[in-house]
C-alpha cells in the first residue's frame, strides 16, 4: 500500500467507528437533555439545587483516566473506541450525574416520603423481623468490611462503565450503555418519585419513634462511612442546604440495579467476569439492607427494574440501524480498514 493512502484510510475508518458510536451517544445525550430540562423545571420551582457541572464532568474523566490506566495493563493490544466517542461519552456521563442529584434532592418536595410505612411493616410481616436484623444476624461479624467495601461502588461502578466506553463499536457494546443510562433515569429518577421513600436509616429522623434505633446503634460499631454519608445527606434535607452528598431516595435501589447492570454487561462483553460481577452484585444488595440504606424488597424492585431495561433495551438495539453499526470491520478497494485500527489510535 502506498504510504498516501494510509491517512485517507485511516481518517475513513475514524469517521465508520465514529458512526457506530452514534446510536448510545444519540441516546445518551437526549436522556441528558431530558434530564437537563427536568432539573430547569425543578429549579424555577424552587427545589432542586443548581448542577455542579464542572465537578461531575471531573469526576467521570477521572473514573475514565482510571479505566485507561487498567486497560493498558490488562488489554493494551487491544482495538478500543476513539478518542471522539470516548470524550464525548465522559463530558455526557458528567453532565447526567451532575444533573441526577438535584433531581434525587427534589424527590420529598414533589411526593413526600409516603412508602417507608408500608415498606417496613410490610417486611416486618413477611419475615418475622426488620430485614436488616436478618442480615445482621448472618453477617454482622463482618459488617465494618461490608461497610468499607460497599462504600466503593461509586467508583467501581464507573470504572466498569468507562471500559465498556472504551470498548470497540458493538451492538453488545452499544446495547449495555444504553442500559446503563435507561436505568438510571427510569429507575433513579422516574421510579425514584412515583416510590419515594427515604429508607431505614433515615426512618426515625423522618417519622418519629424507635423503630429503628437498634439499627443507628448498630452502625456505631464501626460502619463510620454509612453513618457520616447518611448524616450528611440528612443535615442536607433538614437544613435545606445542598452540598456534595444529598438526596434521600429507596424505592428502587439504585445500588442493587447498577450492580444487577455490571453482571448483565460482563455476560454479553467479558462473560469469564460474570460469575464475579453476579457475587458483586449479590453483596451489594446484602449490604444494602445491613447498612439500613435499604428495605430488602428496594434490592428486589432495582434488579427486576434493571433485567426489565435491558430487556427493552435489547429489544432497541435488534433494529436494523443497529445491526448496520454493530459491524466492526469493513473495506475499501479489497483493504480491510480494521486492519488500521491496531495502528491508527
Amino acid at each position: 500500500m502506498r504510504a498516501a493512502d494510509v491517512g485517507p484510510l485511516r481518517t475513513e475508518a475514524a469517521t465508520l467507528n465514529l458512526r457506530r458510536e452514534l446510536p448510545w451517544l444519540s441516546i445518551m445525550a437526549a436522556v441528558t437533555a431530558i434530564e437537563a430540562a427536568y432539573w430547569a423545571l425543578c429549579a424555577r420551582a424552587g427545589i432542586a439545587p443548581m448542577p455542579r457541572v464542572a465537578t461531575y464532568v471531573a469526576l467521570a474523566g477521572g473514573g475514565m483516566m482510571l479505566a485507561f490506566l487498567l486497560r493498558l495493563i490488562f488489554a493494551r493490544r487491544k482495538e478500543r473506541a476513539s478518542w471522539t466517542a470516548v470524550a464525548m461519552g465522559t463530558v455526557l456521563v458528567g453532565l447526567g450525574a451532575s444533573f441526577f442529584l438535584p433531581l434525587k434532592y427534589a424527590i420529598p418536595a414533589l411526593v413526600p416520603f409516603w412508602l417507608d410505612r408500608p415498606l417496613a411493616a410490610g417486611e416486618r410481616y413477611v419475615f418475622g423481623a426488620d430485614a436488616w436484623r436478618i442480615a445482621d444476624a448472618l453477617f454482622g461479624w463482618a459488617l465494618v468490611p461490608i461497610d468499607r467495601v460497599y462504600g466503593t461502588w461509586l467508583p467501581v461502578q464507573s470504572v466498569v462503565l468507562f471500559s465498556v466506553v472504551l470498548l470497540p463499536p458493538s451492538v453488545q457494546k452499544s446495547r449495555a450503555i444504553i442500559a446503563y443510562v435507561l436505568a438510571w433515569f427510569l429507575l433513579g429518577v422516574v421510579a425514584a418519585v412515583l416510590l419515594a421513600s427515604a429508607g431505614p436509616v433515615f426512618y426515625d429522623r423522618l417519622l418519629g419513634g424507635d423503630q429503628f434505633a437498634a439499627l443507628t446503634k448498630r452502625l456505631s460499631a464501626g460502619a463510620w462511612i454509612t453513618r457520616t454519608e447518611s448524616d450528611a445527606m440528612w443535615a442536607s434535607f433538614e437544613n435545606q442546604r445542598p452540598g456534595m452528598v444529598l438526596g434521600m431516595s429507596a424505592m428502587p435501589s439504585i445500588h442493587v440495579a447498577i450492580a444487577v447492570w455490571m453482571w448483565l454487561a460482563a455476560r454479553s462483553l467479558w462473560r469469564a467476569a460474570a460469575p464475579a460481577a453476579a457475587s458483586y452484585a449479590i453483596f451489594i444488595w446484602i449490604g444494602s439492607v445491613q447498612l439500613g440504606w435499604h428495605y430488602a424488597s428496594d434490592g428486589l424492585a432495582g434488579a427486576l427494574g434493571m433485567l426489565a431495561v435491558w430487556w427493552i433495551t435489547q429489544t432497541l438495539t435488534s433494529g436494523p440501524a443497529f445491526v448496520e453499526y454493530g459491524s466492526s470491520r469493513t473495506t475499501r478497494g479489497g483493504l480491510s480498514i480494521s486492519c488500521l485500527h491496531g495502528h491508527s489510535h
